[in-house]
């Protein structure tokens, strides 16, 4: 199916991808996963809410638990249910206006390769009004390069952007395979291109927009900014900014921590060591580096905010703008940051990027 633009939606050939006319289900915080799942309004959705290949493969138990929980319980992980909650009805709302649209960003002729490049995807939600002279905003939600939790993460962020007259676009990009780390920066780059390509059928200018990622979804942001690996590697136009949320940039550390390799080996694969200069941001901000509103949590148990504050310390040194909201208490995952100390980080980011056009 194509939209009014003619540019490709989706290949799903059983039906098409339009909203149904019924009024969409409210979430409350005492609906499960299941619940959110069996909406039939979300169901070409559902699967990209938490994109996680190899659970549907294998699901575990305590996923199983998960889905059958209360949305509230999910803050005994750090999450936000009422971020998620919101985000959520957000969704079917900007759904049942009609202004949500998929884009499968790799031409069939490129996923024989990989078949998981099927699944990399762009959600776009405009803004009520869409204004094409605005820039528009990526989100990579994080998920240890294991998952994409777009539901947790990104789309809580993309209400708060969107109400404030941003287009979005929630990307979904691969994960659970070695070298995630090189396979999500090409998906990237796809997507960067792609939004080149069509960019007058989708409203927006190609060249003006930001990006910002969640934890492993950061860390593939903060390597999209640096300009061996990233946008200016790919021959791509540089963010006027990024968003950097509880990021993940000093893997030399992690390579002490962990001898083994810990988090790295799956990034990187299995001559990671080998590749831990060409991946060590710290060592390739400098002028190129685009401007930055990094958030974090002093509390963070999984990512320390020491990651945040190197990066602000080489941004500085880089005489990059850049601002670190860190907050005593602000736990990973908190995604839009509501409930938190750091709630209200989206308006505040927002109003960074326009200071700087």
């Amino acid at each position: 199916m194509k939209d009014e633009a003619g540019v490709q939606i989706c290949r799903d050939e059983c039906r098409e991808c339009a909203m149904k006319e019924e009024r969409m289900k409210k979430i409350e915080l005492t609906n499960s996963m299941q619940d959110v799942m069996e909406l039939p309004q979300l169901s070409d959705f559902k699967r990209f809410l938490i994109y996680s290949p190899l659970s549907e493969e294998s699901p575990a138990p305590e996923q199983e638990k998960m889905n059958r929980s209360p949305l509230s319980s999910l803050a005994e992980i750090g999450w936000s249910p009422e971020g998620i909650v919101n985000g959520l009805n957000f969704l079917t709302e900007a759904l049942e206006t009609r202004r949500v649209s998929r884009y499968f960003i790799y031409p069939e002729e490129e996923t024989s390769d990989d078949p998981r490049k099927k699944d990399v995807n762009l959600v776009r939600i405009l803004p009520e009004t869409p204004d094409p002279s605005r820039p528009f905003i990526i989100l990579c939600a994080g998920g240890a390069y294991m998952s994409v939790c777009t539901m947790v993460e990104a789309l809580p962020a993309a209400r708060h952007m969107a109400e404030a007259g941003y287009t979005v676009f929630l990307m979904t990009y691969r994960v659970g395979i070695q070298k995630a780390a090189f396979h999500a920066l090409d998906d990237l780059a796809a997507a960067v291109r792609y939004l080149g390509i069509h960019g007058e059928a989708l409203g927006i200018d190609p060249a003006r927009y930001a990006i910002g990622g969640f934890s492993a979804g950061a860390n593939l942001v903060s390597n999209w900014g640096s300009a061996f690996i990233g946008y200016k590697h790919y021959g791509l136009p540089k963010p006027i900014c990024m968003f950097p949320i509880y990021t993940y940039i000093d893997i030399k550390a992690e390579s002490q921590r962990d001898e083994n390799g810990g988090l790295i080996a799956p990034m990187l694969g299995e001559n990671w060591r080998d590749l831990l200069n060409r991946f060590h941001l710290p060592d390739q901000i400098n002028g190129d580096y685009p401007p930055c509103y990094l958030v974090c949590g002093k509390d963070d148990q999984v990512v320390p905010c020491s990651n945040s504050e190197l990066m602000k310390e080489k941004l500085d040194a880089a005489g990059v703008p850049a601002i670190l909201e860190e907050a005593d208490h602000a736990p990973h995952g908190f995604g839009d940051g509501t409930g938190t100390e750091v709630e209200g980080w989206p308006e505040r980011a927002l109003k960074f990027m326009e200071s700087l056009l």
